[in-house]
């Protein structure tokens, strides 16, 4: 089971390769496995991620890497304890944020927005433009 520190390493070796393999990706889901919890600074990173893997929208480098970014981002926003099923106004303001900041249009973010679209019951905030 990879520490926090061996985690951190990974992710600046994919931010730095810009490429993701499913191994890195494996360690990723483990670390996470630990406590199942994502929270905003996770998530941020793993948009960081997201953005240096760059914008093709055909392309999806890693099928494992769009799973486990759409899953724990699902699962910070989506399945969280306070609002299960919905996305309220702080929730969506800080994804709505993480678009505008980390964006880059691939083929992992269409997926996160259409799971989001598909697995909640309402979106509020600056995300529920990008959602309708």
């Amino acid at each position: 089971m990879a520490t926090y520190e061996e985690v951190h390493q990974i992710l600046e070796e994919i931010v730095e390769a810009k490429a993701i393999t499913a191994e890195q990706v494996g360690s990723l889901e483990n670390f996470v496995r630990k406590d199942w919890v994502i929270d905003e600074n996770e998530g941020k990173l793993l948009f960081r991620v997201n953005h240096s893997l760059g914008g093709d929208p055909e392309e999806d480098q890693a099928p494992e890497w769009t799973k486990f970014f759409v899953t724990s981002i699902s699962r910070l926003v989506v399945m969280d304890m306070n609002t299960p099923g919905e996305i309220d106004q702080a929730e969506g303001d800080w994804l709505g944020s993480m678009f505008d900041s980390y964006s880059v249009g691939n083929a992992t973010e269409a997926a996160l927005l259409k799971d989001i679209k598909q697995s909640t019951t309402s979106v509020h905030g600056k995300i529920s433009q990008r959602i309708h």
